[in-house]
């Protein structure tokens, strides 16, 4: 069973928790059972909407969420293309400025459950703490509450009553061409384990809601085809990230300009190539930044540039 709560009116007394939910998983653990909760975000990266008629905003060429940036200037950037634009004042849909920044690391969701629940055994499944910590079987089957990005379906765990996502928009903020389809994906199949599902967001009369509600695989189907077709997404063009990794900037600049000048010195006028050298991305202690590559046909380009590539330290590539 689906339950839709729209933030834009429900009552939360923590930030993501509202109290229509809270009394859902209060009644779950008093009957035994376990919740699990999704928050996919690992850090507090922060994505625009209309807190009026849901509209998020979207880069015009990715069709990707724009994340709100706030140094030097204010901004908004599309970490796919690295297009950026004006904070804007105003919905381009409705034309309200009831505009805000949402987003959230998921140490905190975990610190305002345990204020909520300081008797129920919680766990938070994470790469974070997979690294750091390392994840118990033992810990995940004592738990009452289990908070988790997309690992928490990598895990058989019985006796789930209750699925709840705690902010939809949140996920859709992941700069991945296909992340909709993973939440889709995810969605269903949590629901066909028959468990009932609880989805928060602030665009409660969306499409993708709609699609996942009613079980309309088709027409997510038909509508997901059209959009990667517009935008030149895989299955109708190749996408290839380089990645290039180190705790130390300056030889990650070094290495990826030359990369950069080598690939721009062999692309064909039909590929398209996408780098800020402003945007560095920090996980774990370390620096990344990416290059990203379109094309009908990326072969004869990777195969010449290959040995390049994984001659370098800390050098990789993810083809799509």
């Amino acid at each position: 069973m689906f339950t839709i709560i729209d933030l834009n009116y429900a009552r939360c007394s923590l930030p993501f928790l509202s109290d229509e939910l809270v009394k859902k998983i209060t009644e779950t653990i008093a009957e035994g059972k376990k919740c699990l909760l999704f928050f996919n975000r690992r850090w507090s990266a922060r994505t625009l909407l209309c807190k009026d008629c849901g509209y998020q905003f979207f880069c015009e060429r990715c069709d990707l969420a724009m994340i709100v940036h706030t140094s030097p200037s204010r901004k908004l950037l599309c970490h796919h293309c690295s297009a950026e634009s004006e904070m804007p004042h105003s919905c381009p849909k409705c034309q309200g400025n009831n505009l805000d920044s949402i987003g959230f690391g998921i140490q905190k969701i975990e610190e305002n459950l345990l204020k909520l629940f300081p008797n129920a055994p919680i766990t938070r499944i994470d790469s974070d703490k997979k690294r750091s910590e390392g994840i118990q079987f033992q810990e995940i089957s004592e738990a009452q509450i289990l908070l988790s990005t997309e690992l928490g379906n990598t895990l058989a765990v019985e006796w789930i009553e209750l699925v709840a996502f705690l902010l939809l928009e949140s996920e859709i903020a992941v700069p991945e061409y296909d992340i909709e389809e993973k939440i889709y994906t995810n969605i269903a199949y949590n629901a066909r384990k028959g468990s009932d599902i609880y989805i928060q967001t602030f665009a409660p009369k969306s499409d993708l809601i709609r699609n996942i509600t009613e079980g309309n695989y088709r027409d997510f189907l038909v509508h997901t085809l059209a959009e990667r077709k517009a935008f030149s997404y895989p299955p109708y063009q190749e996408l290839v990230h380089i990645w290039v990794r180190d705790t130390n900037k300056e030889r990650i600049k070094d290495i990826i300009y030359k990369l950069k000048n080598k690939l721009e010195t062999l692309k064909t006028p039909d590929m398209e190539l996408y780098f800020d050298k402003e945007l560095f991305m920090k996980r774990n202690n370390e620096y990344g930044q990416k290059i990203v590559l379109k094309g009908s046909d990326l072969s004869p380009l990777l195969k010449t540039i290959g040995k390049e590539i994984f001659r370098n330290r800390g050098v990789s590539m993810e083809r799509k």
